[in-house]
């Protein structure tokens, strides 16, 4: 199996071994972008590498994460990434599957970069099939999972592709979840979005939706990609390999 180079961040790198899924434009974006406010106490779903912990760790000095996933050398990978930050002591990974979980407590944020594929041909590799596809965890329970995990006013921040939008829409509804805000992730201005960031939160409020742009043009970061990756992209860097 093809060895990875570590991905590097101004203050961080993320070392990703063959089995984990690698880091991706998208992620970045999420990692970069998600808003979990004062939230004390943070559930990563999912976590792989470990990459969005540790762009949240750099981001909100108060919180501490608890990082999950069901694949051990995730976990290990995740491990080894968070003992080499300088949040060290606020993150913390082990091997759970959510499905039976139970933590013993509820959480002020959680963050998820589900398994993105629902009934479509899986990937070869065991590994890449849990990460990419929803083999051990489906949408239907991701939700009723986060209905009960979550605290009152906690807020649940989802990275989903477009064409699972309404599905999670109905699902949302169905475990009395409320969608406060959209943002449909676009590569250009006039390109249609491929993914979506999804607030979620137990407290009814009208939501809304925006857009963001990734490329100006081809190669080309838009300003507000620029500025939204300033505290994290190396100076010089151009653009990810995306996976998706």
């Amino acid at each position: 199996m093809k060895t990875r180079r570590p991905f590097r961040f101004k203050q961080f790198e993320v070392a990703q071994s063959p089995g984990c899924m690698p880091v991706t434009t998208d992620a970045c974006i999420f990692g970069a972008m998600a808003d979990i406010g004062n939230a004390k106490s943070v559930l990563d779903i999912g976590t792989g590498t470990g990459l969005l912990s540790l762009m949240l760790a750099q981001r909100f000095a108060d919180a501490i994460f608890t990082a999950i996933d069901i694949d051990a050398e995730s976990v290990k990978q995740a491990t080894e990434n968070f003992k080499n930050s300088p949040w060290q002591q606020r993150l913390h990974a082990e091997t759970a599957d959510l499905r039976t979980w139970e933590p013993g407590a509820q959480f002020d944020a959680i963050v998820c970069n589900p398994p993105f594929f629902d009934r479509q041909l899986p990937s070869e590799s065991d590994n890449k099939r849990r990460a990419r596809h929803t083999v051990t965890l489906d949408y239907k329970t991701l939700s009723y999972k986060v209905k009960y995990l979550l605290k009152q006013d906690g807020i649940c921040i989802l990275l989903i592709p477009i064409l699972h939008l309404h599905y999670l829409h109905e699902l949302a509804q169905l475990n009395a979840l409320y969608i406060k805000h959209t943002i449909h992730i676009k590569s250009f201005v006039d390109a249609t979005p491929h993914v979506v960031i999804l607030y979620l939160s137990k407290t009814h409020a009208a939501g809304f939706t925006s857009d963001f742009i990734i490329y100006e043009k081809p190669g080309v970061y838009s300003a507000e990609m620029k500025a939204l990756m300033q505290d994290f992209y190396l100076a010089g860097f151009i653009r990810l390999c995306d996976v998706r």
